[in-house]
């Protein structure tokens, strides 16, 4: 019996790992750290999302995700929905013209 639990206990941990993700988030237009915040708190509080990681300095970032709760779609379209392009994706412009002055791009100062 406990070998038969043991076995169950092994394949669950097994199927569960197998659905994690880990993607690269190419972020062009952070130009600051509280852009890097922004996306960082915006996409921690996504269900699924298990880490997150920006970097500033490198315009990138990293997240890691379970894939039967959020896709990738998802996730890019929670950045750009909060003023930031990702990824060769747009930011939505509106959210975009809300944004800080030292979020924006210089061109747009």
């Amino acid at each position: 019996m406990k070998t038969i639990i043991s076995i169950l206990a092994a394949g669950l941990l097994i199927s569960c790992s197998s659905d994690t993700k880990t993607a690269e988030l190419k972020l062009e237009s952070m130009q600051c750290l509280m852009c890097s915040l922004n996306i960082e708190d915006a996409v921690a509080e996504l269900e699924g999302v298990k880490k997150v990681e920006v970097d500033l300095k490198g315009k990138k970032g990293k997240v890691t995700y379970k894939a039967s709760l959020i896709d990738m779609p998802a996730i890019e379209k929670t950045i750009t929905s909060i003023g930031y392009s990702v990824n060769d994706k747009k930011a939505d412009p509106e959210a975009y013209s809300k944004l800080e002055i030292c979020c924006k791009a210089p061109e747009d100062q």
